[in-house]
């Protein structure tokens, strides 16, 4: 088997995440790199595809077919019926949060004005409880359609997937695998007892949309004893949106975290972001009263979240070209890589370097070729615009922007790896080969 030193991070984005780094996996596979990969870190939506694939095939083995079969099985289900809305308790928790607001209007109608209060007050207490159970049902909905019970024990264990999620105590991730879960203030605990469902929705609770997600420390045997008792968990994003900093911790080792395990190490990642910088964005709401301060509320964590994520982008960059110009500077903490950005066209990093008359130049000179023959500058541009467009939804996407966003990140994820790290330069899969991942 050949040397596992590739990381791959999958970030956040709902379903357009999924798709998007479904289509990067699928050519690293198509490409032969499968047994190489030591490690695939995941936020949110990324986490979705990680948990499934790493339940349903093993990379280091799976062979082109078996897993373009395999991308075919979860991008049908994702882009054709979705996760949350597919599943008919999100719909039952809805209706009954409407039934308790119709019942307090008609209590209201019938009793009149002086028991108003009182009936409100009950309606408000009911719709609290309620409410809370948000993200208890995305749990179930993510069991029913893509995991159907298995625990973290399951996930094939001859690379290691792990899933992000981020403590809102420490302000720190805990990483969720097979063998273990994980924070710095925890050490390395056992997995017993959680199922894939628990670790992908806590990763995916979104603040606002989904509840924190409570998780006791004591059955996970921790060598470190912290000074609480449960995670309180909330989106992967909240922290690194892009995965990346589990890539970091493997990178640096964990000599000096008790309980540590042997986590494989990596001097190569592969980063999928499928989250892009907002244009401008009307924000005329925020100035209604109390309706602004929600919408501010909502609105800060939409430029905390990308301004985070821009900042890890350009010290990945800036740790890439250290590792290729001087890697002296870091010997001991190497990392080559490539970023693949869903706002991007395949033709962007390539052009950057078809102009010199290095190595890269030439590869990335071959790479324009290939994309000169399927489709040209204008059709690449376009997609990059409409995928990064898609809607962060876990309900289900069009089968033609679904099977968009697969060949868009397959072809990216090519061309990037291709002209920055040589790896294999294929075939582009034809608009028929992604129509047929999404039918």
């Amino acid at each position: 088997m050949a040397s596992q030193h590739i990381a791959v991070s999958l970030s956040g984005g709902g379903h357009r995440a999924s798709l998007f780094g479904l289509g990067a996996l699928t050519y690293l596979v198509d490409a032969g790199k499968g047994p190489e990969i030591s490690t695939i870190s995941s936020i949110s939506g990324g986490s979705l595809t990680n948990g499934w694939v790493g339940l349903n095939a093993d990379l280091t083995t799976v062979g082109a077919d078996e897993f373009d079969e395999l991308t075919r099985t979860l991008a049908t289900r994702i882009a054709r019926k979705g996760t949350l809305w597919a599943y008919w308790m999100t719909y039952a928790l809805v209706a009954a949060m409407l039934l308790v607001v119709a019942g307090a209007i008609v209590a209201t109608v019938i009793w009149g004005s002086a028991v108003a209060w009182l009936v409100w007050l009950v309606a408000i207490v009911l719709l609290g409880v309620l409410t809370q159970r948000r993200s208890w049902v995305a749990r179930k909905s993510f069991e029913h359609g893509l995991f159907h019970g298995k625990p973290l024990s399951d996930l094939h264990t001859s690379l290691h997937h792990v899933i992000c999620a981020t403590d809102l105590q420490t302000a720190e991730h805990v990483y969720f695998s097979s063998k273990y879960v994980y924070s710095y203030r925890t050490g390395m605990g056992v997995a017993d007892g959680l199922h894939v469902a628990d670790a992908a929705q806590a990763s995916a609770a979104l603040p606002g949309a989904f509840t924190p997600v409570s998780i006791p420390l004591a059955p996970h045997r921790f060598p470190k004893s912290p000074s609480f008792t449960s995670f309180l968990l909330t989106d992967g994003g909240v922290y690194d949106n892009m995965g990346t900093e589990w890539i970091f911790r493997v990178v640096r080792g964990f000599d000096d975290d008790a309980g540590a395990t042997e986590v494989p190490t990596a001097d190569e990642a592969i980063v999928v972001n499928s989250s892009a910088a907002k244009d401008v964005v009307n924000r005329g709401k925020a100035r209604i009263p109390l309706l602004g301060e929600v919408m501010t509320l909502l609105a800060v964590k939409d430029v905390m979240y990308d301004q985070t994520t821009a900042v890890r982008r350009r010290w990945l960059n800036l740790r890439y070209r250290i590792a290729d110009r001087a890697p002296d500077a870091l010997p001991n903490d190497l990392l080559r890589g490539a970023t693949i950005q869903i706002d991007r066209s395949p033709y962007e990093l390539a052009d950057s370097y078809a102009k010199y008359g290095d190595e890269l130049a030439q590869r990335a000179q071959a790479a324009i070729a290939r994309l000169d023959a399927a489709g040209g500058r204008d059709f690449w541009q376009r997609e990059a615009g409409e995928n990064e467009n898609v809607g962060t939804t876990l309900s289900k996407i069009p089968v033609e922007r679904a099977a968009g966003l697969l060949r868009h990140a397959y072809v990216l994820t090519m061309v990037n790896a291709h002209v920055l790290l040589g790896y294999p330069l294929l075939d582009i899969p034809s608009v028929e080969r992604a129509r047929r991942w999404v039918t």
